[in-house]
């Protein structure tokens, strides 16, 4: 098949949707299909003749996002000569009206991959939120109506989409990733690895290592994830949190570290390169932690699961077959008790060895092989050429 993946986020950007595009690319090449990605333009990128990029500029106040602009007559003559089967969407936003316009002017069936919990979200849209909330699936579903299929990657957005009658059909297709990438005796966690990481951060051989994942914004709830390590803190004065990522709460996030008197037990270590950086980060820390409410299908989690590490987060639905509580660490419901749960593995080596065989053995069910071979099935489902 020849495949043209639509998305407003693309490497050397990083975010979980980037990683899952990534992967999807590289395995549906591996078994032979084209795949082209459409998406904005980068001044970091490298250039490539199967990524077509179209111009962008930077989002306010969101280094880290732009917007693509486009003309359709240039967009569908680009689309033209990749002669496409199907198109994959994977944003709400500028890719997705330069996908619509490919589609409805090549009539090249389209299917949606929904990332994102938008009730999570309307706080970037301060002036039209009142509108919004409650009202945002009412946009979605007209922005959604042109595709085939809609995919859910997790329980959470299937219960979302049919809750509000989206009338595409709903599949839920769990996030994949390259497992072993992650997983122990890997070259990014030999011992040489870890050593130099702890050297490049000045972290002593008996501090032991939490580690958080992500974007550093509201959603996440860094600032309760903060507040539980300062109880796990005071307990365990050598212990220190990793947090890999950046976004527009940064600044804040260091003031209020500060404020509780952590600034030396907690690493803001910024954007890592993936997927090697940021493995080695797992292999050196004993437990991933997470506040976050704000999931759909986090690929944090199953990478930090891959590497063997037990996993302590805020109860949500999106990761409720990802954290089976007592086996391979705990989903807590109230939020600001994760510190109990976290030094009661920390306490026991015992129990943290047996916790991350298990995190290792859940993640083999987001295996990128099994995600694409759901993805590719719908797709031959879909295809303008069958």
């Amino acid at each position: 098949m020849r495949i043209g993946l639509f998305t407003d986020s693309y490497a050397p950007q990083v975010s979980g949707v980037v990683t899952v595009v990534r992967v999807l690319k590289a395995e549906l090449e591996r078994l032979g299909h084209k795949v082209y990605i459409f998406t904005v333009s980068h001044k970091e990128a490298a250039p490539d003749s199967n990524i077509i990029r179209v111009k962008s500029f930077q989002f306010p106040n969101e280094p880290q996002h732009r917007v693509g602009v486009f003309s359709n007559h240039e967009i569908i003559k680009k689309a033209k000569e990749c002669n496409l089967d199907i198109i994959h969407t994977h944003s709400e936003f500028s890719l997705y009206f330069a996908a619509k316009a490919v589609s409805q002017k090549l009539k090249i069936p389209m299917v949606h991959t929904l990332h994102t919990y938008y009730p999570d979200y309307l706080y970037y849209v301060p002036l039209f939120e009142p509108f919004l909330r409650n009202r945002e699936y009412k946009l979605l579903r007209r922005i959604l109506k042109y595709h085939k299929c809609i995919i859910a990657p997790s329980r959470k957005i299937y219960h979302y989409l049919e809750k509000h009658n989206f009338s595409q059909p709903i599949k839920i297709i769990p996030n994949g990733i390259e497992l072993k990438a992650f997983s122990a005796g890997q070259e990014n966690s030999s011992p040489k690895a870890l050593q130099a990481f702890r050297e490049a951060y000045r972290i002593n051989p008996e501090e032991e290592l939490v580690v958080f994942v992500g974007r550093l914004a509201i959603e996440k709830n860094i600032v309760t994830l903060l507040n539980n390590f300062k109880k796990m803190h005071d307990v365990m004065p050598k212990l220190k949190l990793l947090i890999a990522g950046d976004g527009p709460d940064r600044r804040d996030l260091l003031s209020y570290t500060k404020s509780l008197g952590l600034e030396n037990a907690v690493l803001y270590l910024g954007y890592l390169n993936w997927p090697d950086e940021i493995s080695t980060c797992y292999a050196v820390s004993k437990l991933f932690m997470s506040a976050s409410h704000s999931e759909v299908h986090p690929i944090t989690f199953i990478e930090a699961m891959a590497a063997g590490l037990p996993v302590v987060c805020a109860q949500d639905i999106s990761i409720q077959d990802m954290v089976l509580n007592g086996e391979n660490g705990f989903a807590v419901e109230d939020d600001t008790k994760l510190w109990e749960k976290a030094l009661e593995i920390l306490a026991d080596p015992a129990k943290q060895e047996s916790m991350g065989k298990r995190s290792a053995e859940l993640s083999a069910n987001y295996s990128v092989k099994t995600f694409v071979e759901r993805m590719t099935k719908l797709y031959e489902e879909y295809a303008l050429h069958k």
